[in-house]
């Protein structure tokens, strides 16, 4: 689907699709680790949730938003 002079309207979709994508993966990294520095848990953990949330696109923040791991100082309030 050329319109004029080689410019491929396919070609610009695409990109613009994957300059989104980007964003968003961009955007929950950094909202994922602004949300891991407020976190009160151990410096061991902090790593590795800051390396799963880099290494791996999109779903590492997103595991981190829904896993949601606990404050260290926080008692058990679980019965049993």
């Amino acid at each position: 689907m050329f319109f004029f002079d080689g410019f491929n309207a396919r070609f610009m979709l695409f990109q613009a699709l994957n300059c989104l994508v980007l964003l968003v993966w961009l955007g929950l990294s950094m909202a994922a680790l602004v949300g891991l520095r407020k976190k009160k848990i151990g410096e061991t953990a902090r790593v590795l949730w800051a390396l799963v949330i880099l290494v791996v696109p999109i779903m590492g923040a997103v595991s981190f938003w829904i896993v949601n791991p606990a404050d260290e100082n926080v008692a058990d309030t679980s019965v049993g």
